[in-house]
């Protein structure tokens, strides 16, 4: 009988776990290694999202450079963003978001949709404050404050996808359990 209830809580646990996107599981660094371009001397420079991954993760630039972030994932939604400045929105394929960094320092961003995807804009020496203050972005594309930011709805998707997977193991492995204990007829 406790074998059933495990069996049916962990059928519930990986049809939990088959509903959770792959592209949700990027990792660090573009999955290994850091990759780098030196785009000094420039006046722009594109930073690429693919694979779940920005396309240099570090981007050494001059002040005043235009940087452009592209999402060249089909299907898979990102958004760029550092410390008060970025575009926190769904990027879809093929949309772009440009920043304009003004003053030396590092510049460090991530997508908030993928844990590990993440990276830097060195301006300059980097020996400034990195301050988002001094970052130049499209009005309409202003960062939305942590706790206004409304949550992707894809995420409740997953978290019920969870739960109503968990509900169905569970219900499974009492329901096996219940037509175990009937008496049977002699």
């Amino acid at each position: 009988m406790r074998r059933l209830i495990a069996v049916g809580m962990m059928t519930g646990g990986l049809i939990a776990l088959l509903w959770i996107p792959t592209a949700a599981l990027a990792g660090g660094g573009c999955h290994g290694d850091a990759t780098q371009q030196d785009a000094t001397g420039q006046d722009a420079v594109t930073v690429v999202m693919q694979d779940a991954c920005f396309q240099a993760s570090i981007t050494t630039i001059d002040p005043g450079t235009d940087v452009a972030f592209v999402n060249e994932d089909q299907g898979i939604s990102h958004n760029v963003g550092g410390v008060l400045w970025g575009n926190y929105e769904d990027m879809n394929f093929g949309d772009t978001y440009t920043a304009t960094f003004d003053e030396a320092g590092v510049y460090p961003f991530a997508c908030s949709y993928h844990p590990g995807m993440t990276g830097a804009i060195v301006v300059g020496d980097g020996k400034g404050a990195g301050n988002g203050l001094a970052v130049s972005t499209p009005p309409e594309l202003d960062p939305v404050p942590a706790d206004t930011a409304e949550p992707r709805s894809d995420v409740r998707w997953v978290a019920a996808a969870a739960v109503a997977g968990l509900a169905v193991g569970a219900a499974s492995a009492f329901a096996a359990a219940r037509r175990l204990r009937r008496p049977t007829a002699a």
